[in-house]
C-alpha cells in the first residue's frame, strides 16, 4: 500500500503533461478529491462494520462460555450438597468437562500448528 501511495506521485507528475488542460483546472481537481473521499470514507465504514461484527461476534461466544461455566459451577456445587451420593456423577461431569477441554485444545494446537508450518514454509515458487 506504501508503495502505491508514493509511486503513484511520479506516475501523476509524468502522466501530468500528457493530459489536456482542461483536465488540470481546478474544478476537475476538486471532482478528483471529491471522489477519493468519497472511497477513504466508504473504506472506512466498511472496516468499522467489519470490526464491528467481529467483536459483536467475539462477545457472544465470550457470553456463552462464561455462562456454561456459571451454570457448569452451580450444577456442581448443588451435586456437592448431596455429598456421596453424587460423588460418582460430580467425577464423570469432571472428567468429561476435561474431555472437552483437551479436545478444543488439540484443534487450537493443531490449526497454529499448520499456520505455523505454512508461514515457516514462505512463498511456493511459480509452477513453470
Amino acid at each position: 500500500m506504501f508503495a502505491f501511495s508514493f509511486g503513484g506521485v511520479p506516475l501523476g507528475m509524468a502522466l501530468q503533461v500528457l493530459l489536456p488542460q482542461q483536465h488540470l483546472d481546478n474544478a476537475f481537481s476538486s471532482t478528483v478529491k471529491l471522489g477519493n473521499g468519497l472511497v477513504a470514507t466508504m473504506t472506512a465504514l466498511v472496516l468499522g462494520l467489519v470490526t464491528a461484527s467481529a467483536k459483536s461476534s467475539f462477545d457472544a461466544v465470550d457470553s456463552t462460555v462464561k455462562q456454561t461455566a456459571v451454570d457448569i459451577l452451580a450444577l456442581d456445587r448443588t451435586l456437592a450438597r448431596y455429598d456421596g451420593e453424587t460423588s460418582e456423577i460430580r467425577k464423570a461431569l469432571k472428567e468429561a468437562l476435561h474431555q472437552r477441554i483437551e479436545t478444543k485444545g488439540q484443534r487450537v494446537r493443531a490449526s497454529r500448528s499448520n499456520w505455523t508450518r505454512w508461514v515457516e514454509a514462505g512463498p511456493r515458487k511459480p509452477r513453470p
